[in-house]
């Protein structure tokens, strides 16, 4: 059963083991380990005297660092070694039966559902052709809807706002972009109004599936400026719960105070959101991790207690794995004055989630984007925000 490390270099084991292919086994008892100071593998094996030892457990451990061939002691790549092998590792592939969602859906009548349509002619609009269908049971004639009917300005236009919102663009710097390039003329409130509208529909859409991620995950809170009347600055927390091999943002939740009942809250909806659950959940020191993990994870996993909780924050290794995500946060945040209220909040936090995971390459897993590193069953091509809106409408 893992509880709280102490040891220094089982800390650093961990911070190892918590970036993906960093332990990589090349023979049954033989690893490669990333070090972290350059970029090289020192090799670790495991040797056992005889089979009654080999029964029992008790193996010899060598590495070839300097930590481990000077001093004679067991150093961080072997414990990352033992750690991974304990909880079965952090580079264990899953895979799911589900098929990918199509960029393109099947085309039903929006009148009495059929599928049975043909295409109808075409029809003119101001951004340019669409095409019209004709359902052969009732006669219905339409043209199907990608999330922006009845909508005054084109996709391109929407979904441009919404990329540039969420990558820190103030929306005065929006509209004077749109004014510039696309000569078009959009009010801040408008701007806020699609962000809202679309972000609702998508962070909906994206609840259906469940991720295929890891076995360590990482949690961390952090502070975001909320507008209360009569309060100069009052704040709340953002609750984030990330998968370390995926970089899957599992939850994303705002709460007032930060006690247990309020860590319990983005620790249940990480575990709705996956399809295992974790052999490690690292946090900081905050002590309303210890009673939350355990009320929401104890005895699910392979480890009765899967809480890993790190000495403090500033010290290596850290929960720092979180601190890119935090960075991606505030790139939005530093931007604005205040949200409006804890709904705002919370729709912020969806938001920010919803292009984290879905619409964001992450540098970290080779430019791919979380969702789909942890498989998630939704193919996005091209304009990934019209592309999801499309099949979020549908």
């Amino acid at each position: 059963m893992i509880r709280q490390l102490t040891n220094p270099r089982e800390l650093k084991g961990l911070a190892i083991l918590s970036q993906p292919d960093t332990v990589i086994q090349t023979d049954k008892n033989e690893w490669d380990v990333r070090s972290q100071s350059k970029d090289a593998y020192y090799h670790v094996v495991r040797a056992f005297q005889d089979r009654h030892a080999q029964q029992r457990g008790q193996a010899t451990w060598t590495c070839t660092c300097p930590d481990h061939t000077t001093r004679n002691v067991i150093c961080k790549h072997i414990h990352a070694v033992q750690l991974s092998l304990k909880i079965a590792g952090d580079v264990q592939e899953h895979s799911t039966a589900t098929a990918i969602a199509e960029a393109e859906p099947k085309i039903s009548c929006p009148v009495c559902k059929s599928e049975k349509v043909t295409k109808w002619g075409n029809r003119k609009t101001n951004f340019g052709t669409v095409q019209r269908y004709s359902c052969n049971d009732c006669g219905h004639k339409f043209v199907v809807d990608k999330g922006f009917c009845q909508m005054k300005f084109s996709p391109k236009v929407i979904t441009l706002t919404l990329d540039l919102y969420f990558k820190g663009v103030s929306l005065r710097k929006i509209a004077d972009h749109l004014t510039q390039f696309e000569n078009v003329t959009v009010n801040q409130a408008t701007i806020l109004r699609w962000v809202r509208k679309y972000l609702k529909k998508l962070s909906t859409y994206a609840e259906k599936y469940k991720a295929d991620v890891g076995n360590i995950w990482h949690s961390d809170e952090t502070t975001i400026f909320i507008k209360k009347d009569g309060e100069k600055k009052y704040y709340q927390w953002i609750w984030n719960v990330m998968d370390a091999k995926t970089r899957y943002l599992l939850a994303c939740e705002v709460t007032e105070t930060r006690y247990v009942k309020d860590a319990r809250k983005p620790l249940k909806i990480a575990k709705d959101a996956a399809l295992n659950v974790p052999d490690a959940i690292v946090t900081d020191g905050l002590q309303a991790y210890r009673e939350a993990i355990k009320d929401e994870y104890y005895g699910l996993g392979r480890i009765q207690n899967p809480h890993i909780r790190l000495k403090d924050f500033e010290t290596k290794p850290n929960n720092n794995i979180l601190e890119r995500l935090n960075g991606t946060f505030r790139e939005r945040t530093k931007v604005m004055r205040s949200l409006d209220s804890a709904m705002g909040a919370g729709e912020f936090a969806a938001g920010m989630q919803t292009y984290y995971n879905y619409i964001r390459p992450h540098m970290g897993i080779d430019g791919m984007t979380p969702a789909q590193m942890a498989n998630i069953p939704i193919n996005l091509t091209g304009n990934r925000w019209e592309t999801m809106i499309g099949l979020a409408v549908k």
